[in-house]
């Protein structure tokens, strides 16, 4: 009998190379999260630079860079509680909106990572959680999640694959090899058909000269018992 193709596709495997980009915005974020919320330092060294980068063609970039740093110290100084404050919300809004930005595109690009690892939905959930807390706000919780998430996936799916791979090896192994006896077989029969068709054919020739014979005999013995028309005439 003809063997049934298996129409089983191979598992979906999550790779690395396909991970990176939602890494790439996982890690932009929390960087940018991490700027806020180091904001009091930042902001005002970054006003210093651009202060330099403004006023330094004007007049001179040692006297411009010393102002705009003597500014940017004053600043930072004076206005340390508004600028801190300031860091903190827009830490905030930043971690909201990457974690609801990651989520999105994983939903819509890799939503088995959620349907297949029911932890995975925790472990996301706690990334934002983290990410909103101020005191420990400056860690990496949502690069820190997204790779633990698709770590698990791919061991996980490569696992699977393997296995589907070495399943299918092991069928078309036992389909070859049955294939193999079903042509044995064929022939074997095919073979014991020729034969006997031949056998039959040698009875037939048999038959047919046996009765060839029989009737040449049976002509001789009647040649000699027929009596001679001079014996007749003579009685």
């Amino acid at each position: 009998m003809p063997q049934k193709r298996n129409n089983e596709k191979p598992p979906e495997a999550m790779t690395w190379m396909k991970a990176t980009p939602v890494l790439a915005v996982s890690v932009v974020f929390d960087a940018l999260r991490f700027l806020f919320n180091q904001f009091w330092f930042f902001g005002p060294a970054l006003a210093a630079l651009y202060c330099t980068s403004k006023v330094s063609g004007v007049i001179g970039t040692t006297i411009g860079g010393a102002a705009c740093e003597a500014g940017a110290v004053a600043a930072g100084y004076f206005g340390f509680f508004a600028i801190e404050i300031f860091g903190a919300v827009m830490a905030i809004a930043v971690g909201l909106f990457g974690w609801m930005l990651v989520g999105l595109i994983v939903i819509k690009t890799n939503a088995r990572i959620f349907k297949e690892n029911v932890g995975n939905t925790l472990w996301f959930m706690g990334s934002l959680f983290i990410s909103e807390i101020p005191i420990v706000g400056s860690v990496p919780a949502l690069t820190g999640v997204v790779w633990r998430m698709y770590s698990v996936q791919i061991k996980k799916e490569k696992a699977a694959l393997k296995k589907y791979e070495e399943k299918r090896a092991t069928e078309q192994l036992q389909g070859r090899r049955q294939q193999a006896a079903e042509i044995m077989q064929i022939s074997a029969v095919q073979q014991f058909q020729a034969t006997e068709a031949e056998y039959e054919a040698m009875e037939e020739a048999a038959v047919k000269a046996a009765a060839n014979d029989n009737a040449e005999r049976a002509a001789e013995t009647a040649d000699a018992e027929e009596i001679p028309d001079e014996l007749r005439e003579a009685a």
